[in-house]
C-alpha cells in the first residue's frame, strides 16, 4: 500500500493541511476557514484542481474537533488506497526546550503546553489539534516542528534584553519566529544560488505576521521577533516594537486592564490600526491613491522594514544578499521596490523589469547586493523533518 504524510498548520480560526507522497510531492492541500464563525472546507489536488468542498450550517457546533474529524474522514475516503504514515505539526514556540523537531509523546505535549505563555495567540491552537490527533490515532507517529528552533544558533547580545538578568535566567529572552520559513530559504539558496548560500543574508518574511532574520553560513545570527510574536516590524494587527511606556499610558490614563492590553497588542494595532482602513496589505496597496490611511500605513511599514534590514546588516557586519519571502514579500513588486529605494546607500539596487516579472533574482547588474524574491514553503520543511524522524 502506498504511503502518505499529513502536514497540519492550525490557527485560531483556520486549519491548513497538505498531503505529501513518499517523493515529497504535494498530492493534495487545502484548508478549513472561519472555524469560529461559519466553517468552510476546500481542497485541491497537486495540479490545483478542486477535489473537495463543504460548508457547515451556522447552527452546527464550531470547533477544531469538528473540522478535524471531517478532514480526517475526508482524507481516509479520498485516499483509501493509501496508508497514513505520519503527521507533522507546525508549532510556533519551542522555548529553549526544543532545539529541533521531535516525535510527539505525552511529555512533549506537556512541555508544549507549558510554553503557551510565550505564544498565547498561536500555541493553544497548535496544541489543540495535536491532542485531538493523538486521541484519534494513538499509534500514528506525529512530529512537532518549531518556528523557534532555527534561531537557537543566536548567541550573546542577540538573545538578551536590558532587563534584570534574573529574568533572562528564567527564560525572558529573544527566541524569534518563522524559523521553518527561514530554514526553507536557506535550503533554496543552497540549491539554486550556492554562491550566496554561505554568505551574509537578510531574509524578510513579510505577511500578515512579519519578521526578518540575519543569516550567515546558513545559521540564524539575529532576528526581529523576540520573546513573543509581538516584537519587530509592524504586522497586520500587531504593532511590532513600540515604546513600553505606551502601555503604561493606556493603563494609567485610559483604564486598560490585562485583557484590553492584550487585545490592543494582538488585534487593534499594526497596519490595521494605523490605517483605520484594513489590516490586509494588498487592500492597503491597491487603495493608496484614494485612501489617506492606506497610504500612511504602507509608507510606515516600508520605512520600518528598511530600518530593520539596515540594523540586521550590523549584526552580520555587512550584507551580501537580501531575500523577500512570504505573502507580501514574494508577491508585491511595489513593496520590494519601495523598501530597496531606502537602501541604495548600502549598494542595494533593484532591477525594475525583473522585479515586475517576478523573477527569483531581481537585483540590477551593478547592485553590490544580491536581491531575491523567493516563495517560501514551510510545509515542505515540516514534511522533511517528519519523514526523517519516522523512518
Amino acid at each position: 500500500m502506498k504511503e502518505i504524510f499529513l502536514v497540519i498548520n492550525a490557527g485560531s480560526s483556520s486549519l491548513k493541511f497538505k498531503i505529501f507522497n513518499l517523493s515529497n510531492e504535494v498530492i493534495a492541500s487545502g484548508q478549513v476557514e472561519g472555524i469560529d464563525v461559519s466553517p468552510s472546507f476546500k481542497a485541491k489536488d497537486g495540479e490545483g484542481n478542486v477535489i473537495g468542498e463543504y460548508k457547515w450550517e451556522e447552527k452546527d457546533a464550531h470547533n477544531h474537533a469538528m473540522v478535524l474529524e471531517y478532514l480526517i474522514q475526508w482524507i481516509l475516503k479520498i485516499f483509501k488506497d493509501y496508508k497514513l504514515k505520519a503527521c507533522g505539526h507546525r508549532v510556533v514556540h519551542g522555548g529553549t526546550i526544543f532545539k529541533h523537531s521531535v516525535l510527539i509523546d505525552k511529555k512533549v505535549i506537556a512541555d508544549i503546553e507549558n510554553l503557551i505563555p510565550l505564544a498565547p495567540l498561536h500555541q493553544p491552537h497548535n496544541l489543540r489539534v495535536i491532542k485531538l490527533m493523538y486521541q484519534m490515532f494513538p499509534d500514528l507517529p506525529q512530529v512537532a516542528v518549531f518556528d523557534t528552533a532555527f534561531h537557537q544558533t543566536m548567541q550573546g547580545n542577540a538573545i538578551m534584553y536590558a532587563i534584570p538578568y534574573a529574568l533572562y535566567k528564567e527564560g525572558v529572552r529573544r527566541y524569534g519566529m518563522h524559523g521553518t520559513s527561514y530554514a526553507y530559504i536557506v535550503k533554496k539558496m543552497e540549491q539554486d544560488f550556492p554562491e550566496f548560500a554561505k554568505k551574509k543574508i537578510v531574509v524578510a518574511h513579510i505577511g500578515s505576521g512579519a519578521s526578518l532574520c540575519a543569516i550567515e553560513n546558513g545559521k540564524s545570527v539575529m532576528t526581529t521577533m523576540g520573546m513573543t510574536a509581538l516584537e519587530g516590524v509592524p504586522m497586520g494587527t500587531r504593532p511590532g516594537s513600540l515604546d513600553a511606556g505606551i502601555l503604561l499610558y493606556l493603563m494609567e490614563n485610559k483604564g486598560y486592564g490585562l485583557d484590553e492590553i492584550r487585545d490592543f497588542l494582538y488585534y487593534k494595532s499594526g497596519v490595521g490600526g494605523l490605517s483605520e482602513f484594513s489590516s490586509n496589505f494588498y487592500t492597503l496597496e491597491t487603495n493608496m491613491d484614494k485612501n489617506e490611511g492606506a497610504k500612511r500605513a504602507i509608507e510606515f511599514i516600508v520605512f520600518r522594514i528598511a530600518e530593520e534590514i539596515a540594523r540586521l546588516s550590523v549584526s552580520l557586519g555587512g550584507i551580501d544578499a537580501l531575500v523577500f519571502t512570504a505573502g507580501v514579500g514574494e508577491n508585491s513588486s511595489y513593496f520590494r521596490r519601495a523598501v530597496c529605494q531606502y537602501l541604495t546607500y548600502l549598494g542595494i539596487k533593484i532591477d525594475d523589469n525583473k522585479n515586475d516579472k517576478k523573477a527569483l533574482q531581481i537585483n540590477a547588474e551593478d547592485s553590490r547586493v544580491g536581491i531575491f524574491a523567493i516563495p517560501t514553503n514551510e510545509e515542505l520543511m515540516i514534511v522533511l523533518d517528519t519523514v526523517e524522524l519516522t523512518k
